[in-house]
């Protein structure tokens, strides 16, 4: 055996030395520091512990402060137990557990107040169609909203830091992973960057021979097995063209003899398409190389929204339209409203009404952006552009159904004929409706764009905004417009 070990390096690439079959007995698999899958496998019945506890503290608070002493906690009891079983199995569902890695993303926290939320909404539904609501104080079931999922997130927030702290101490073992791959894989060492920062360590990394040395891959493939019974493996990865399929059988067929998972790696055409999002189509998934636009329901959602707002906040925006109007005639003649085409929704032309801030109208073939000091915007126009007034207009449009509230900014014919000939993914910002404001205005890309850098950037945030699109997102935007607008200095 030590001396088939010592031939390990004409065959594979070892980054530690390697214990020979004598020395096996001094170092058993067992003896390692705790595992962090075995930790993580207690997490949520300790999560759902303590929401049951603090179901029947917060009833217990509750009777103290208002009764002045402890009441029937068997109530409170029961409600911890239905609520932390409706939460545990959703966030089961929802993949908000960690597997065998103590991963919890800051993504999740939203998703545990969603679904926190709705367990409670559900169980009010419930209480009120069975009329026993009157058996829960709502008072002390408030108080157990509040006190749960704050004892959630506390946790969530703290199990990640503890995990981090045990792991950097040594208390937490970190998963063991060998890599196997083929001599020509380039991105090998980005892939074994990626699997240390997730915290795993990588204890070896094996290069296969040549696919025409038969005997010299048996003989790793023999080797590999050997080793991986003899040492703390806890994984092997394989890099590998997925293109070779004999060769990934192969190699999946010598290892099917060890009791530890074998992964495929992407390559780097695979790792590509792996970055976009799986749907099912029929009994097989496929990869959505594209996005579709909203689904009818989602457009629906954002109809409503648009419809709401807007009707709302029409009576108080009317006066303000009244004296916009006003000072706009009294400046300089011409149409207080100035219509310029635009291009909308799926590449569609519309006209796009604003107060009119220029000395003269252009909607032509060629439509030069304005810029600082520009002769051709009036004082009353220079203010209205500063502040984005000349815009509410679009109001109209919104109600028309041309524009939504928060979208992509429109541009000019012009200028949208002159970006799709040069920004290559410039025309997928129509698969949304144009907006009044957007993500891309939020995040300092208003105004002129005298660089194609510039436009570039703009049309790189339409298109996240695009691929991410939600109603809470549409929120988020508005309500960030406004202080925005007020310290942007890019509009002339």
């Amino acid at each position: 055996m030590n001396a088939a070990l010592n031939e390990w390096n004409a065959m594979a690439l070892l980054q530690e030395e390697r214990p020979t079959a004598g020395a096996t007995s001094n170092a058993p698999r067992w003896n390692v520091p705790v595992k962090a899958s075995v930790l993580l496998q207690l997490f949520p019945l300790l999560e759902a512990t303590s929401v049951v506890l603090l179901s029947m503290l917060s009833g217990m608070v509750f009777d103290l402060v208002s009764f002045g002493h402890f009441g029937e906690y068997g109530r409170n009891f029961g409600l911890g137990v239905v609520v932390a079983a409706l939460f545990s199995t959703s966030a089961h569902a929802r993949g908000l557990y960690p597997g065998s890695e103590p991963r919890w993303p800051a993504s999740q926290i939203k998703e545990v107040v969603l679904i926190w939320t709705a367990v409670f909404l559900g169980l009010s539904v419930v209480a009120l169609t069975l009329k026993v609501g009157d058996i829960f104080s709502r008072e002390a079931v408030l108080l157990f909203f509040v006190a749960g999922l704050g004892g959630i997130i506390f946790a969530r927030l703290g199990a990640k830091r503890l995990f981090a702290s045990l792991t950097t101490s040594n208390v937490l073992a970190k998963p063991q992973v060998v890599i196997v791959a083929q001599s020509d894989v380039r991105s090998l060492s980005s892939v074994v960057q990626a699997i240390k920062a997730s915290g795993s360590d990588v204890c070896q990394t094996i290069t296969l021979p040549p696919a025409s040395s038969e005997a010299a891959f048996l003989e790793c493939m023999n080797k590999l097995v050997e080793h991986v019974r003899w040492r703390s493996v806890d994984e092997i990865l394989l890099a590998a063209n997925w293109a070779d399929i004999s060769l990934i059988e192969k190699i999946t067929g010598h290892l099917c003899m060890v009791p530890i998972p074998v992964r495929l790696l992407p390559d780097d055409i695979v790792s590509s398409l792996l970055k976009r999002p799986f749907v099912n189509v029929g009994g097989t998934r496929a990869i959505e190389l594209q996005r579709a636009p909203l689904t009818v329901s989602q457009l629906l959602r954002k109809r409503l929204f648009d419809l709401l707002l807007t009707s709302a906040a029409l009576p108080f925006i009317l006066p303000l339209l009244a004296v916009v109007a006003a000072l706009v005639a009294l400046e300089s003649k011409g149409p207080v409203l100035f219509c310029q085409r635009r291009v909308g929704f799926n590449g569609r032309p519309f006209k796009i009404y604003k107060f009119r801030t220029m000395t003269i109208l252009e909607d032509g073939a060629v439509v030069p952006q304005a810029c600082r000091g520009d002769p051709r915007v009036t004082r009353i126009g220079r203010l209205l552009r500063r502040t984005s007034l000349d815009e509410i207009p679009q109001l109209w449009n919104v109600l028309k159904g041309d524009m939504s509230l928060i979208g992509p900014r429109p541009h000019a014919l012009a200028h949208d004929s002159e970006y799709s000939q040069i920004i290559s993914f410039y025309t997928a910002r129509h698969k949304v409706k144009p907006g009044i404001t957007g993500w891309a205005q939020i995040n300092g890309w208003r105004g002129a764009t005298p660089q194609v850098d510039m436009m570039i950037r703009r049309v790189e945030h339409d298109m996240w905004y695009v691929n991410n699109w939600s109603i809470w997102l549409d929120v988020k935007i508005l309500l960030l417009t406004i202080p925005r607008v007020w310290t942007g200095r890019n509009a002339y």
